[in-house]
């Protein structure tokens, strides 16, 4: 047992068993060459670590589970669902504008976060730092071409508009030699919900819950154990009650559409396949202190675990990451006070279920009113006629009886005729909320509305600055962390020289003399060791020499200032263009033998156009010019040329 000495108001904590999770300091050397020591756990020592994980993510659950509701609401909002056995007309009748709302929020954000080519820009701070920066933009932006980066991005960001919660796991792809962004389901992440939202590097653990099969898990790579002891296929089984065991993964409709612990055979002639029988992996990223794995000497160790039908572990080892979780955690409305942010649809669900009811009450209101309540005396006529009617409305009577006695029609009022406006309300308060307006959904402002341009544009611009604030917030937060992430992950684990696409002139000027024929070459040198740079997207202002109106002003003012002669204005031209984005100008020019050949017919065109539209200056301001040294006659000029010949 610890003891504790009483100095004055301070008290000395002597070291003891207590505060031990896992006695780690016989596998330390192992530990900290980065190997997986998962088959050198004793029993015990798997245990406690497995009771530990478990307790973790039940302590998550307990706080996390109380959104599912609220983003099941989300979905069924996003989804427009509509159950596939509603035989009522008035359950398939669903407000639809919340899904385009939701739309219009996400085409902002990725337009002002991955609207730039390449999409993620790094501005080295340094003289140092350029070079390296400008290698990793180009690879990084190679990378996320090839792994459909842009549809991940996306995905965050929806996860962010519609739960509030978007956790992605940025890693390394050994095989493909390349990053990989995975988007992951809030409802199997647990993180540790001590930590105020935003302040994730002060997390102690996050998990990832996922299924897969065990010969899948066996060809990934990562888990050697599985080769070792194979009888663990047999002899471990999924937790009873298969998909019981995570309650939090129960959700219909959603993701996997069967229980993955249950064994689908296909029998024939005795012998059968069993397919499915997925296994529970439980991804669990920790930070703990030395003394509570029993090694004093480290301040704290970062460690990746993975559980094997919360049963064994399969993967035991330091975090290959360094000091940082692989997982940038998204939201949209962030606030620093809470646990968990709001989503989109926190915001517009109130408005879009009251619309819903409108419109559903129009409908029974309608469909009252068609069926005509009807009031009928049996006695006087016959019922058969009024309940299977005849294609010439007929109703006969009885004898003797008057006609339009014994029946009676009854009126139903139309007190649903103003729900319309109401229900169009009811959007216009969502577009308040949400800061998409009609203009920015791009449909024509209502009548009696907005009527000029110039106002429409200036709510759009005020419509445009809230969202603004949003993809900046999100950016600082989740998006340049990520981007971080895969700069750090190309230094790490890149492990040869390589090569990159690239035109000559489509690069920083640090790296331009390194393109030969098409292609970057670079070496590891190049792009490790310590890098001062900034994550730049569309939220930061770019720097100047990437800015097409940068390059347009130059212009400018050398064509005013009258100094256009001593600049090559084409190259000019030719760097404005490439910062608007157009990267291969190179196959837009006319190649020397067609220079050989001389203008073609329309070129000549255009160049008559131009010379016949060119103005000629005053002679006041000729002379202005002269006399400035801007101008030359031509006599003088031939003169001093002959002089140097």
């Amino acid at each position: 047992m610890n003891s504790v000495v009483t100095t004055n108001y301070r008290a000395e904590y002597l070291p003891g068993d207590d505060g031990i999770i896992v006695d780690l300091s016989e596998h330390a050397d192992r530990l900290m060459a980065y190997e997986d020591i998962s088959s050198e756990l004793s029993e015990e020592q798997e245990q406690r670590l497995v009771n530990y994980i478990k307790s973790a993510m039940q302590m998550s659950y307990d706080r996390i589970s109380r959104r599912y509701d609220h983003w099941k609401e989300a979905d069924r909002a996003h989804d427009v669902y509509v159950r596939p056995d509603a035989t009522a007309f008035r359950e398939k009748a669903v407000i639809a504008d919340s899904r385009a709302i939701a739309d219009t929020v996400l085409t902002y954000l990725m337009a002002a976060l991955t609207g730039r080519n390449p999409m993620f820009q790094l501005e080295g701070l340094n003289r140092q730092s350029r070079k390296s920066s400008a290698i990793i933009e180009r690879l990084l932006h190679q990378q996320m071409r090839r792994t459909a980066g842009e549809a991940r991005i996306a995905q965050h960001l929806l996860d962010s508009i519609r739960y509030g919660y978007a956790p992605t796991k940025v890693v390394w792809d050994a095989n493909s030699r390349t990053n990989e962004i995975i988007n992951f389901d809030p409802r199997r992440v647990f993180h540790d919900p001590r930590i105020q939202w935003g302040d994730w590097e002060r997390m102690q653990f996050v998990i990832f819950s996922d299924y897969s099969s065990y010969d899948a898990l066996k060809q990934t790579g990562m888990y050697p154990k599985l080769d070792k002891y194979p009888v663990l296929r047999n002899r471990l089984s999924p937790p009873s009650g298969g998909w019981d065991a995570h309650t939090w993964h129960q959700e219909t409709g959603r993701g996997l559409s069967i229980d993955p612990a249950e064994r689908n055979r296909r029998e024939n002639g005795g012998s059968f396949f069993a397919l499915g029988d997925s296994r529970i992996v439980d991804e669990c990223w920790l930070r703990l202190a030395g003394y509570e794995v029993n090694l004093p000497q480290v301040d704290q160790l970062w460690l990746v675990a993975s559980v094997l039908d919360e049963n064994v572990i399969i993967r035991f080892q330091l975090n290959p990451y360094g000091r940082q979780f692989p997982v940038a955690i998204g939201g949209l409305y962030q606030d620093a006070h809470k646990s968990y942010g709001q989503s989109l649809y926190d915001l517009i669900l109130p408005l879009h279920d009251v619309a819903t009811w409108l419109l559903r009450s129009r409908i029974d209101n309608v469909q009252a009113a068609l069926s005509n309540l009807i009031f009928a005396d049996p006695s006087q006529i016959a019922m058969n006629d009024l309940i299977d009617r005849n294609p010439h409305g007929i109703v006969r009577t009885m004898p003797g009886t008057e006609p339009g006695k014994g029946i009676f029609i009854a009126q139903v009022p139309d007190v649903t005729k103003g729900h319309w406006n109401d229900i169009q309300a009811m959007g216009l308060l969502k577009q308040r909320l949400s800061a998409a307006s009609d203009a920015q959904q791009g449909i024509p402002t209502a009548e009696g509305g907005v009527r000029t341009a110039t106002e429409i544009q200036r709510l759009t611009q005020l419509g445009s600055q809230r969202l603004g604030v949003l993809s900046r917030i999100i950016s600082s937060t989740s998006i340049r962390p990520m981007v971080r992430m895969m700069v750090s992950n190309i230094q790490d684990f890149f492990s040869d020289n390589g090569s990159i696409r690239i035109a000559a002139n489509d690069s920083a000027a640090d790296v331009a003399g390194m393109v030969d024929q098409g292609y970057l070459d670079f070496k590891l040198s190049d792009i490790q060791g310590e890098i001062d740079y900034l994550v730049v997207d569309g939220t930061l202002p770019l720097e100047p020499a990437r800015n097409a109106e940068t390059w347009i002003n130059m212009l400018k003012i050398l064509n005013e200032t009258g100094m256009a002669m001593e600049y090559n204005a084409g190259k000019i031209v030719e760097e404005a263009i490439r910062s608007m984005g157009v990267s291969d100008l190179d196959q837009f020019k006319i190649s020397k033998e067609q220079m050989k050949e001389g203008l073609r017919p329309s070129q000549q065109m255009m160049l008559m156009e131009k010379m016949r539209g060119a103005s000629v200056k005053p002679n006041d301001e000729v002379q202005k010019e002269v006399e400035k040294g801007n101008l030359v006659p031509l006599k003088r000029r031939a003169e001093d040329e002959n002089r140097q010949q």
